[in-house]
């Protein structure tokens, strides 16, 4: 078997650069993939709806 370590030519350090920087991507992307969903919080319903409207007029009849 052959053997011919990357870092001894130019191609070799293209190549672990191109996919040094493809494994950056893809964890960058996960990463912003995973912030997204933990920041999407639930529809309100309708009953939250209400709910709202009747703190919201509660509170102005205070003022």
């Amino acid at each position: 078997m052959f053997y011919l370590p990357l870092t001894a030519s130019p191609l070799g350090w293209v190549i672990l650069g191109v996919g040094g920087y493809a494994l950056y991507r893809a964890g960058k992307k996960k990463g912003q993939d995973e912030a997204a969903a933990s920041r999407i919080t639930e529809v309100p319903g309708p009953e939250d709806n209400a709910k709202t409207d009747n703190a919201e007029t509660t509170d102005q009849g205070e003022e």
